[in-house]
C-alpha cells in the first residue's frame, strides 16, 4: 500500500517530469519516470509502469547515453515480462547486452550479466529452452566473476527451474542448493528461504513428489526459524493441497489445521491465506456440521475480500456436499442464503449459478 510520503514523492516526480520534458535533462527525466514505473509496478499496475519505463528507454534510445540507456532497456524488459510480452523483453535484453559492449569495466560486465540473464529469462517463456539454458548459465558465470553473489543466485534459481521442466533432477537440486548459497553469502536469508519454496512449487508442479516433500518441510522449517511467519503459514497450506491432491488425506488434515492455526496467529493480511485454509478443511473433515462451518467462514472471508474465485469454490463445496449427501439435505438452505448475499454483493453470475443449483436441490 502506498503510503502518505510515497504519494508526495510521486506527485514531485510527476512535476519533475513535466518540468524535464519541456527542455531539461534527459537522463534526470528518465530516472523519474523509471522511479515512477516502479512505484506504478509496487501498486500493481502493470501497464501504467510499462508506459513509464518505454518513454524512459525511448529518452535513452542513442548510444551516448551509456549505462542509463541500457540500465532503462533493462528495467523496460523486466516490465515485459510481467505482462507476458516475452518477444519484446528478449528484443530489449538484446540491444542492452550489445549496447553494454561499449561501456566500461566492471560496469560491462555486470550489465551484460543482466541482459543475458533476461534474454535467458524471456527465451524461457518462449519454450526456447536449451538457448534459455545457455544464456542462463552465461549470466550465471558472468555474475560469478563479477562478484555479484545475489545475482547469481537468482541465475542458479532459473537454471534450476529449466532443469526441473526438462526433467533434470539432480541438476535441479544442485541449482537451488547452490543459490541458497549465494544468497546466504549475500546475507539475503529471507531469499534462501524463498529459493526452497520455489523448489518445492516447481518440483510439485512437475509431480515430482519426493523432492517437492523435501523442499517443502525444509521451507517451512527454515521460515520458521527466521521468523517468516506467513511464508511458513503459505508454504505449509501449499504442501497440504498438495497432499490432498495425490489422495494422502489424513496427511492434508495435519497439515491443514497446522495451516489454520499458524493463519490465526497473523494479522488481517493473512485473511486470502485464512479462507485459503478454511476451504481446505471444508473438504477434509470428517464431520459434515464442520464442515459446514468451514464453508460458512470461507464465504464470510472471501465476501469481505471480494474473491469471486474463492466464493464460487465455496459454493461448490458446499453443493457437492448436499449431492454427494455428505451434508444433509435442509443445506440447501445455506446455498440460499449464500445467493442471496452474492445477489446483494453485486456477484451477479455466481448468484445465477447459485440460483441453478438451488432449483435443482429442490426437486
Amino acid at each position: 500500500m502506498t503510503n502518505g510520503v510515497q504519494l508526495i514523492r510521486i506527485a514531485r516526480l510527476r512535476r519533475f517530469v513535466g518540468v524535464f520534458a519541456r527542455g531539461g535533462d534527459r537522463e534526470l527525466t528518465a530516472e523519474a519516470l523509471n522511479e515512477l514505473a516502479r512505484a506504478d509496478r509496487a501498486g500493481g499496475f502493470t501497464g501504467d509502469a510499462l508506459r513509464r519505463a518505454r518513454q524512459a528507454a525511448q529518452l535513452l534510445a542513442d548510444e551516448e547515453t551509456g549505462e542509463a540507456g541500457v540500465r532503462a532497456l533493462l528495467h523496460l524488459g523486466s516490465l515485459c515480462l510481467d505482462t507476458g510480452a516475452a518477444d519484446s523483453a528478449a528484443s530489449a535484453a538484446e540491444l542492452a547486452r550489445e549496447r553494454a559492449k561499449a561501456l566500461p569495466e566492471p560496469v560491462q560486465t555486470e550489465l551484460t550479466a543482466g541482459a543475458t540473464l533476461l534474454l535467458g529469462i524471456a527465451q524461457s517463456q518462449q519454450d526456447d529452452v536449451e538457448q534459455a539454458r545457455t544464456n542462463v548459465a552465461a549470466a550465471r558465470d558472468l555474475l560469478i566473476a563479477a562478484r555479484k553473489p545475489a545475482g547469481a543466485a537468482l541465475a542458479l534459481v532459473q537454471q534450476g527451474l529449466l532443469d526441473v521442466v526438462t526433467e533434470r533432477s539432480d541438476g535441479a537440486e544442485l541449482c537451488f542448493l547452490y543459490a541458497r548459497d549465494f544468497y546466504r553469502n549475500a546475507q539475503l536469508p529471507l531469499a534462501s528461504v524463498e529459493v526452497a519454496a520455489v523448489a518445492a512449487r516447481a518440483f510439485a508442479e512437475a509431480d515430482n513428489w519426493k523432492n517437492a516433500e523435501r523442499w517443502f518441510v525444509t521451507a517451512v522449517g527454515e521460515a520458521d526459524l527466521i521468523g517468516a511467519h506467513q511464508l511458513a503459514a503459505e508454504m505449509t497450506i501449499e504442501h497440504a493441497a498438495e497432499l490432498e491432491r495425490i489422495g494422502q488425506t489424513s496427511e492434508a488434515l495435519r497439515l491443514a489445521n497446522d495451516g489454520a492455526r499458524r493463519c490465526a496467529r497473523l494479522g488481517d493480511d493473512a485473511a486470502p491465506l485464512r479462507a485459503n485454509v478454511r476451504l481446505q478443511l471444508a473438504r477434509l473433515v470428517e464431520d459434515p456440521r464442520e464442515a459446514l462451518l468451514h464453508v460458512e467462514a470461507v464465504f464470510e472471508l472471501a465476501l469481505a475480500l471480494r474473491d469471486a474465485a474463492t466464493l464460487g469454490s465455496a459454493l461448490e463445496v458446499l453443493v457437492l456436499g448436499i449431492v454427494n449427501e455428505r451434508f444433509p439435505a435442509g443445506s440447501w438452505r445455506l446455498v440460499e442464503r449464500f445467493r442471496d448475499r452474492l445477489t446483494g454483493a453485486a456477484f451477479d453470475a455466481l448468484a445465477a449459478a447459485a440460483d441453478t443449483a438451488l432449483a435443482e436441490l429442490r426437486r
